[in-house]
């Protein structure tokens, strides 16, 4: 977080909006400030020596469930030119296990956790350029934040700021924040060359395979992290999508994409067809044919299901492969989605 905001003199004209990865040069150095007075403000906290923060600004912005407003000031006597002065990262995150996770596995999360599940907006930073913390720019940021968190439905935002910035305190406390905790530290500093201890929780042994290409990834059991194997008895592989000439299909984040494996709803289990090949879902192109995001995560047509003697399962055709779900669309042809721009699909006829 940043220092105590002074109130301006005269009313300067900001205005905020969400990154995107074209603002990665402009918010690293912002971060690396940020870093340092957090450095300073806790001596429990050292910066590693030529550390890639362009790199770690880039994954956070990649990150599904992670954004980041920018604060952008804009110079009266040029009022076409918009600076970056500052900026917000929150991440969502939900403590209650996903449905999808093994019942072993579920049962361990909840003993482990006394307390009820939390959707949590976790800021990991707020900073604004020196000469520009004004309460209305710090605001205008922090509201940004806390209108996406409702929207989310989130039930707590959690902010972590330093004994020091007692002026933020009370900045906060204004915005209806509560001071619900206070963190004690004590640093101890440990010569170098020493053994240590292993203090690292026991992780599971990976078998190690070779991959068909560098960008493959291997195909794993979630329940115990095993290798899945076709009936041919070959390990599966997940590979980048491409198109027709060849190259790889990229997100708006210019990662590759990877297809999504369709799951048997009854056993949980990834589904193959009859000639052994692993199914997944097709991607969702709008009305001009380009690949579907929302949130900066790209969208699959889902499968489409039936009930048979009371149980639900995955619908084929009457040549045996399985059937998606197209999205629902206007007379024009354009996507019909809910308010929060999700994508509505029908269940085929």
């Amino acid at each position: 977080m940043t220092n105590t905001p002074n109130k301006p003199s005269t009313p300067i004209p900001y205005s905020h909006r969400l990154a995107t990865t074209q603002d990665i040069n402009a918010i690293t150095p912002l971060m690396v400030a940020f870093a340092k007075e957090r450095a300073t403000a806790d001596p429990s906290i050292t910066i590693k020596p030529n550390y890639d923060f362009e790199k770690y600004v880039s994954s956070q912005l990649e990150k599904s469930n992670s954004n980041c407003w920018l604060l952008e000031y804009k110079d009266p006597e040029n009022p076409s030119s918009k600076t970056i002065v500052g900026f917000f990262f929150i991440y969502l995150y939900d403590e209650q296990p996903p449905a999808n996770l093994p019942e072993y596995l579920r049962e361990k999360q909840e003993q482990e956790n006394p307390f009820i599940p939390r959707r949590v907006g976790s800021v990991l930073g707020l900073y604004v350029n020196q000469k520009h913390r004004t309460s209305q720019g710090i605001k205008l940021l922090i509201d940004a934040g806390i209108k996406y968190a409702e929207t989310m439905k989130i039930t707590d935002i959690d902010v972590l700021i330093s004994a020091e910035q007692t002026g933020l305190h009370s900045f906060l406390e204004r915005l209806g924040f509560t001071k619900a905790a206070i963190q004690y530290t004590r640093h101890y500093d440990i010569p170098p060359g020493i053994e240590l201890p292993d203090i690292h929780p026991p992780y599971p042994e990976i078998a190690e395979v070779p991959l068909p290409e560098p960008s493959a990834i291997a195909l794993r059991d979630p329940s115990n992290n095993e290798l899945v194997y076709n009936s041919q008895g070959k390990p599966v592989f997940l590979i980048p999508l491409r198109d027709e000439n060849g190259n790889l299909l990229l997100s708006s984040s210019k990662t590759p994409i990877y297809p999504l494996p369709l799951r048997d709803p009854q056993t949980n289990e990834w589904v193959f067809n009859h000639q052994g090949e692993l199914v997944t879902c097709p991607l969702l192109r709008d009305e001009k044919g380009e690949i579907f995001e929302h949130q900066n995560i790209v969208q699959f047509l889902p499968p489409a299901y039936q009930i048979v003697n009371g149980s639900i399962s995955l619908k084929k055709d009457t040549l045996g492969k399985y059937v998606f779900c197209d999205v629902e669309r206007d007379q024009g042809g354009n996507m019909i989605k809910s308010p929060d721009g999700l994508p509505i699909f029908k269940q085929p006829r």
